[in-house]
Order: structure tokens, then C-alpha cells, then sequence
């Protein structure tokens, strides 16, 4: 079984290349042999060091974030998250961006961002609000309660298919996340 970097820089998978640079300094700043006397620290800091090698490059990253979605051995939110990709993807609407944890989609005027966290925290929920100005979805494993709502975003828990905070704009948006909503 592949080592789960995004544990070892203890970050979510969805983290930004600045949050998976400061974990990468954090954490160094503790391990480094020259700075921790712990027998164990010189193997956690080559753990380190090699997760911050595949993470902060983005072809690598790429290509471990596609090899971890196809493998079931971990988490059952990777297996849900990409499945909920998949079939969002196989819909009609013009793929703008793609970076594996988000894409944005369009279609005639519509835009949307979709994002797929495995937990969603109100955190990351106040930043996707503040870096997308329009209605974006996000689509969830694991919810933090209590949610603190933002405008123009919509969380879809996938494990309940129950949505919550803002409404779809219109019934093209709806159909588009239908699937993924309790009826």
C-alpha cells in the first residue's frame, strides 16, 4: 500500500500548494535531525521530505492524487469522491479547469465550480466562498457541524444526499447535482 502523503504533511487532500509549503516548514522545523535528538526523527523527515517531493510538484501530484482515487486499499472517501467526479463529469457542460479536487464547468451562461473535499470544514468553506465570485457546489464526505453557510455556495453531503445553503440558480444547475440529492 502507497504512504499517504497528505497524512504525513497532516493535510487534507485538497490543500494548496502554500498550505503543502508551511506544513512542509512546520514540520521540518520539528523533525530535522539537526534540530530533534529522537532516534526516529532522520526516517519521519525522509517521510517528510518525500512527501513535500511528490506534493509540491504538480505533475507528481497529479499522478499520485490519480493513483490513490483508483486505489480502494484507504480511505472510502476517495472511492465516493471519485465517483462523484466521474459522474459529474459525464454530463454535457464544457470542462474550463480541471485540478483533480475542483473543476469548473459551463454551459451557454452558467458557470459553476465544483469542489470535492473529503471533510469539509468551515475553514475551507470560507476560503472556496472568497476565491470563486460565482455560485460554486461543493460535494462532501464528511460535513464539520455546525456549517456556517456562504453565499452563492452549495454543500451537497454525499453520504446523506442532502444539500445545504445556497439554491440552485436554476433548473439547469439542479439537474446537474440531482443525482446526487435525496429526492
Amino acid at each position: 500500500m502507497e504512504i499517504d502523503y497528505y497524512a504525513v504533511l497532516r493535510l487534507p487532500a485538497g490543500a494548496s500548494p502554500d498550505e503543502i509549503h508551511r506544513a512542509y516548514r512546520a514540520l521540518a522545523m520539528k523533525y530535522h535531525p539537526d534540530r530533534n535528538p529522537v532516534p526516529e526523527a532522520a526516517a519521519t523527515m525522509a517521510r517528510i521530505n518525500e512527501a513535500y517531493a511528490v506534493l509540491s510538484e504538480p505533475a507528481r501530484r497529479r499522478n499520485y492524487d490519480r493513483r490513490q482515487r483508483m486505489s480502494c486499499t484507504g480511505s472510502l472517501s476517495l472511492p465516493i469522491l471519485s465517483a462523484a467526479r466521474d459522474g459529474i463529469l459525464k454530463h454535457r457542460w464544457t470542462v474550463l479547469e480541471d485540478h483533480h479536487s475542483s473543476v469548473i464547468l459551463e454551459q451557454g451562461s452558467r458557470r459553476v465550480r465544483v469542489t470535492f473535499v473529503e471533510r469539509l470544514t468551515n475553514q475551507t468553506l470560507l476560503k472556496l466562498g472568497r476565491h470563486f465570485p460565482g455560485f460554486g457546489v461543493v460535494l462532501a464526505v464528511e460535513i464539520e457541524r455546525p456549517l456556517n453557510l456562504v453565499l452563492q455556495v452549495a454543500v451537497i453531503d454525499l453520504v446523506h444526499s442532502i444539500q445545504y445553503g445556497a439554491p440552485f440558480p436554476d433548473a439547469v444547475y439542479k439537474s446537474l447535482f440531482d443525482p446526487f440529492i435525496r429526492g
